[in-house]
């Protein structure tokens, strides 16, 4: 078998030269063409426009905290003419944002349902008020009631992307670099449809020592990716730190941290199962852990959580059928839950939820009347089991609520 192929990023003496999006994009693809292969990206400030879009078997590694890829300032324009789901372009106030080869970022009421759509997307050509898309307005379902951006419906265009993402792709690593959000110059963009790092569709995908910063997002959010590995990876500034979601299977969260996140740390969203985190550290954010809707079987091991203001580790109350069933939460630390104003509770587990194990955790109050409760029991929690659990400074080592 042929050695796979490695080329280099950089301003000089290198295989690929550039300071921006379009130099380290240009080596993926010459990459992906070779059938796979590594991406190193030398030290030094990358400005992006656009996402860095990974294919199957690429790497892309950096040399450290050095290499640092930075998101430009975004900027939000009105969409001034209507746009439906098979249109490859949209007519907007200004186009002097945006960029050929560009990030594009439609967002607006649904015309329909009157709920958010997003879709994210490359400008491929400007052309007086109208940006030509890459592909067709529609969203990633290809369903022609999500796509339709109407003037009517407050339909705006933004330069949003995620730093680093891929899509219906395998065999991926990032790692030993940093992505710079720009928090403070750019909008938001929710966790579901982009992040620092967004990997949608995909299997066999390893994160390994980066730092994300500084984002109006999620520092990595995948959906409907299976067998992801994130580990080592620093987090920090951002809306939330991991989110896995969408039915995502067998991820293993190992050894991060985690902290000021202006949500979750960690957020467990739709249908994840037979994940483990363990080892992470999660530090002040209101909620350290969330878990939820269907996700099952999933084990938390070894994990710190500390100074998170609404909950340790939480389960959200979802309908029987949906709720968060046959976790295993073990040797976890948790330390100053809470705030005085409100005091909090290590591990809240709210909803139907049924047959989990609480075993060998240490929940810790070091400033009195900050927590209320060690662990606390909603009237409709099933066959939980409660093993080995040490509570120190808190009035209420268990508190069992009635219906």
């Amino acid at each position: 078998m042929a050695p796979r192929i490695k080329v280099t990023v950089g301003t000089s003496g290198t295989d690929f030269q550039g300071r921006d999006d379009l130099a380290i994009q240009a080596a993926v693809e010459y990459v992906a063409a070779q059938g796979g292969g590594t991406v190193e990206v030398r030290p030094g400030l990358y400005r992006l426009q656009n996402s860095v879009r990974l294919h199957s078997g690429i790497e892309l590694i950096g040399c450290g905290p050095e290499t640092v890829l930075q998101k430009e300032p975004s900027a939000t324009v009105a969409v001034t003419a209507d746009s439906d789901w098979y249109d490859t372009h949209v007519t907007v106030a200004d186009t002097t944002p945006f960029r050929v080869g560009g990030g594009v970022l439609l967002r607006g009421k649904c015309p329909h349902y009157g709920s958010e759509q997003v879709v994210i997307h490359t400008v491929r050509a400007i052309a007086g008020q109208t940006l030509w898309l890459k592909s067709q307005a529609r969203g990633a379902d290809g369903a022609s009631h999500t796509g339709n951006f109407w003037v009517g419906y407050g339909a705006t265009a933004s330069t949003l992307f995620s730093l680093v993402t891929a899509n219906w792709a395998s065999d991926i690593r990032v790692a030993n670099l940093r992505l710079d959000g720009n928090r403070g110059q750019s909008a938001d963009l929710n966790g579901n449809y982009g992040a620092g790092m967004y990997f949608q569709d995909c299997e066999r995908v390893h994160v390994d020592s980066v730092h994300v910063t500084n984002l109006e997002s999620d520092c990595l959010s995948f959906q409907i990716v299976h067998d992801l590995t994130v580990e080592n990876c620093e987090f920090v500034n951002a809306v939330q730190g991991i989110h896995p979601g969408s039915g995502s299977q067998r991820p293993r969260i190992r050894n991060n941290r985690v902290r000021q996140c202006t949500r979750h740390g960690l957020s467990w969203c739709w249908g994840v199962r037979d994940g483990i985190a363990e080892n992470n550290l999660i530090e002040d954010c209101p909620v350290g852990i969330s878990i939820g809707h269907r996700d099952t079987d999933n084990i938390m091991r070894g994990n710190t959580v500390r100074r998170c203001s609404l909950g340790g580790l939480v389960y959200r109350d979802d309908p029987p059928h949906q709720a968060a069933h046959r976790n295993l939460v073990e040797g976890n630390l948790f330390e100053d839950i809470g705030t005085l104003a409100a005091p909090g509770c290590g591990i809240d587990l709210n909803g139907p939820v049924e047959d989990n194990i609480l075993r060998a955790n240490r929940i810790v109050c070091t400033r009195p009347g900050l927590m209320r409760a060690g662990i606390r029991v909603g009237p409709r929690v099933t066959r939980l089991e409660l093993d080995r659990n040490v509570v120190e400074g808190i009035p209420l080592a268990v508190e069992r609520l009635s219906p």
